[in-house]
């Protein structure tokens, strides 16, 4: 098409036009400056290829024009112009389809990305939901009607089938590829997915010589991609789309981004959830334990105290002092044991907490005499408050037990967490190694479990705990949060 004017150029693309592959504009100043039209052009459609055709070209012009950014220069008054102005024309074109297309692809990795951000962070979203979500994305993305992600169990002593693929969900009406379905690995497109580095990709099964592999003959898939599935470094199975019917083109880069993409957040999330289930059967086992503490043994104790009593009332004795004292001792080892099972904990619900307000706040529960505190950082943890109360009120009660009434304790921080010490007499290196294990103490009257539940505190938040030499001498816990 042509037009008599710039203004009525511009006010076509302006209005939508968008059937113009190429602007091509004379230059004949002051009537019709193609320079000014080339800018009006780019502030309207900035990657449309733009050729300036003129008779008044010059040396100065046409630098000019590759400086504006024109995408050709043809002077009009070379020979056989009209056939140097096709040909620039039509490289212009190819050039400026290859930009859109590269630019058009960018355009969707981003958008891709935002979709898979918001699928992936949706905490209200289960595990499958997530999986089936994915897959219904990644298919409508890839335009690839099946997809699915597959458990495999190799079993490389059995030469016939080599292992089982089973479909853990799927997405599409692919009547073999639905969930709960499962095959023989030999049969299945899975097997050359775990042979192979990276992903996967198949834009023609027959032209990639499948149409005698038992995997094309048994589902009859022409296109395919995919990527393996880990759980803690091993093999879980496969993350795959695909097609009856062959691609037409290869699988670009952002395509296969995609699959690795979701492919990775699977391997993930999987993880988690293992990791999350081992947990939970730690924590179900400490707490069966915690019951028989709180609740059996406590029963045959109140018997045995009840009929040390009626002994007491009748029989004036060193030895029924003696199991009494014995008595109270198992009880405090009761408790004390109850709370190292349940501090032990894998923590699950954590907050911002304030250090300082808590250490402060712990200070006012311990019986501190003429000990002094001393607060030096204003930094916020993320933790279970009600641990990490009796975590620091444990390591406090500890430093004045050992170092004396009048100690003076420090809290500051450190580069990945935060340390208390006090100045007392601090504690041997020979024992640095020792001090956490259960039963470990230098009290005659202690149950040496103080410093063990410090710890079972510190390491169910996922943190580690050392001690160490204080800046004056005393005993110095160490607590990195982000271990």
């Amino acid at each position: 098409m042509t037009t008599a004017t710039p203004d009525e150029a511009l006010d076509r693309l302006s209005a939508g036009d968008s059937g113009a592959d190429c602007i091509v504009s004379d230059h004949r100043p002051p009537d019709h400056d193609g320079l000014a039209t080339l800018k009006d052009v780019r502030s309207v459609r900035p990657y449309l290829p733009f050729v300036l055709y003129t008779a008044d070209g010059s040396e100065a012009v046409a630098s000019e024009a590759i400086a504006a950014g024109v995408t050709e220069y043809v002077p009009r008054d070379a020979a056989a112009a009209v056939d140097t102005l096709a040909a620039r024309i039509e490289a212009a074109i190819d050039r400026g389809r290859e930009r859109y297309d590269g630019l058009r692809e960018r355009d969707m990795t981003i958008e891709l990305l935002r979709d898979l951000y918001d699928v992936t962070t949706d905490t209200e979203l289960t595990f499958d939901e997530n999986v089936s979500r994915l897959l219904q994305l990644g298919s409508e993305r890839l335009d690839l009607p099946y997809a699915f992600l597959s458990h495999i169990e190799t079993d490389e002593g059995d030469a016939e089938t080599g292992g089982t693929q089973r479909i853990v969900q799927s997405h599409g009406d692919h009547e073999l590829l639905q969930t709960g379905e499962s095959c023989p690995l030999s049969t299945a497109y899975c097997r050359k997915t775990i042979e192979t580095e990276g992903l996967l990709a198949i834009a023609d099964a027959v032209d990639a010589g499948w149409e005698t592999d038992p995997a094309y003959e048994l589902f009859g898939l022409g296109s395919y991609i995919g990527g393996k599935v880990s759980v803690e470094g091993d093999l879980y199975g496969t993350l795959c789309f695909a097609s009856t019917d062959p691609r037409g083109r290869p699988f670009t880069e952002a395509e296969q981004t995609l699959v690795r993409l979701i492919s990775r957040w699977a391997s993930y999330e999987l993880d988690h959830d293992r990791m999350t289930s081992e947990l939970q059967r730690q924590n179900d086992r400490l707490e069966g334990f915690a019951s028989v503490l709180a609740h059996d043994l406590p029963n045959p104790l109140n018997v045995a105290e009840g009929r040390l009593e009626l002994a007491q009332a009748e029989c004036d004795s060193e030895d029924l002092e003696e199991a009494a004292d014995a008595l109270e001792r198992i009880s405090s080892l009761i408790e004390e044991v109850l709370t190292l099972a349940r501090e032990g904990q894998t923590v699950t619900d954590s907050e911002w907490i304030d250090l300082s307000e808590l250490v402060t706040n712990c200070w006012g529960n311990v019986a501190t005499a003429d000990a002094r505190l001393r607060v030096e950082t204003d930094r916020r943890i993320r933790g279970d408050p009600g641990r990490l109360k009796r975590l620091v009120e444990n390591l406090v009660r500890n430093s004045i037990e050992h170092a004396g009434s009048d100690v003076t304790i420090t809290v500051g921080p450190l580069e990945d967490g935060f340390f208390l010490e006090d100045d007392g007499p601090g504690i041997p290196p020979s024992d640095h190694s020792g001090i956490f294990e259960f039963g470990y103490t230098t009290d005659s009257d202690g149950t040496g479990y103080g410093l063990a539940i410090a710890k079972e505190i510190v390491e169910a938040h996922g943190w580690t705990v050392t001690v160490a030499d204080g800046d004056d001498g005393g005993a110095r816990f160490e607590m990195r949060t982000s271990a």
